[in-house]
């Protein structure tokens, strides 16, 4: 799951918990490119008020509690023939999206996003959105 999906679980997005719950909890993870995103946001959000940043931190405890974190593979070849592929084309996407579709290529993964704009662009990679209203 992409990172705005797993925020979107701890908000409570109705559509986004009844896929959740239609494909099981224990069939979904998250790279750990989406947990540096939330650790970042949760830092950013202390700048705004400590009490943004203690609230954010409680929601990345209880997705680590509900989900799977995934390391990069150590095989770095899909990332660097994605980024070459998205390069020649002039449709580069944020290095974090083609990282964690690198590791969903070479993991046969599947990237739950509302971002499959940018995640579209990539050849033979799957997506679903469970915003879609």
């Amino acid at each position: 799951m992409d990172t705005n999906t797993l925020i979107e679980i701890n908000a409570g997005s109705p559509s986004v918990i009844k896929h959740l719950l239609a494909v099981g909890a224990e069939r979904c993870c998250m790279s750990v490119i989406s947990l540096y995103e939330l650790y970042y946001g949760a830092h950013y959000a202390k700048r705004i008020k400590k009490d943004y940043y203690e609230k954010e931190m409680r929601m990345i405890h209880k997705l680590l509690e509900q989900f799977q974190v995934l390391g990069l593979p150590e095989n770095g070849g899909e990332y660097a023939e994605l980024k070459n592929v998205l390069r020649e084309s002039g449709l580069l996407i944020d290095e974090f999206d083609m990282l964690i579709a690198g590791q969903a290529l070479t993991e046969g993964l599947t990237i739950v996003t509302d971002n499959t704009k940018h995640f579209n662009r990539i050849p033979g990679l799957a997506t679903e959105n469970w915003m879609e209203r």
